[in-house]
């Protein structure tokens, strides 16, 4: 007969059970946690090259939502209502089938360039006093009439009719040589937003690196606990 003695079998229990019920789960959780953290600070240094902000209002709606060890799962999201279509683009239609479209001019850039700005307070359509185009005549006299009545009345910002048709916005100077700027287009039904996939390219930086959090956060709990010592 051979009889075999196992020393220790008891702390190995013992050691098991602790891992299964405290070690792996609160590992799980940390793991998540700074996964999350991680993938966020990323999204925000993503975000701040992608585009040009007048302010840190989006890095700042970039939020996470912790992994308990009862709910292991974390969550990281941006609170700003248009990051959705601008990370995976798509339609953005008005609701009464009218969607205003502002210019590069409204956000303080060059005529003709790629708006990439928030548009500035003030040519924020609730901040816009225009003066009306004329009802009769050609284009070109409507437009001529409701620019003269916008300087007349003071006003820098007129509705014109638009060369292939539609109303857009527009600022004017005091002078005839001042051309007019293109502000919004109001008569746009809807616009494609091209996608920039900020948190699908922050999600591939982290990935690498989940095994080693895993790793370090197990590590952590087995000295906490003070699993095979």
């Amino acid at each position: 007969m051979i009889t075999v003695e196992l020393k220790g079998a008891e702390k190995m229990v013992g050691d098991l059970a602790q891992m299964r019920e405290k070690a792996v789960p609160y590992a799980i959780k940390n793991a998540l946690n700074t996964a999350a953290f991680e993938t966020r600070s990323i999204w925000q240094r993503e975000i701040k090259s992608a585009f040009v902000n007048r302010n840190a209002f989006t890095q700042r709606s970039i939020f996470v939502e912790q992994a308990t060890t009862a709910k292991l799962e974390a969550r990281v999201g941006s609170q700003a209502p248009y990051m959705a279509v601008q990370e995976t683009g798509g339609t953005v239609t008005g609701r009464s089938g009218r969607k205003p479209i502002p210019g590069p001019v409204a956000a303080g850039q060059a005529p003709g360039s790629h708006r990439t700005r928030l548009v500035r307070a003030r040519f924020r359509l609730g901040a816009i006093q225009v003066a009306h185009p004329a009802l009769s005549g050609d284009r070109k006299r409507r437009n001529a009439i409701a620019i003269s009545t916008a300087r007349k009345q003071g006003k820098s910002l007129v509705l014109l009719t638009r060369p292939n048709g539609g109303k857009g916005l527009f600022v004017i100077g005091a002078g005839k040589t001042f051309a007019p700027r293109f502000l919004w287009n109001v008569s746009r039904s809807s616009v494609h937003v091209r996608a920039e996939p900020t948190l699908e390219r922050s999600l591939a930086a982290v990935k690498p690196k989940l095994d080693h959090m895993m790793e370090a956060s197990l590590n952590e709990q087995m000295q906490r606990f003070n699993i095979g010592k």
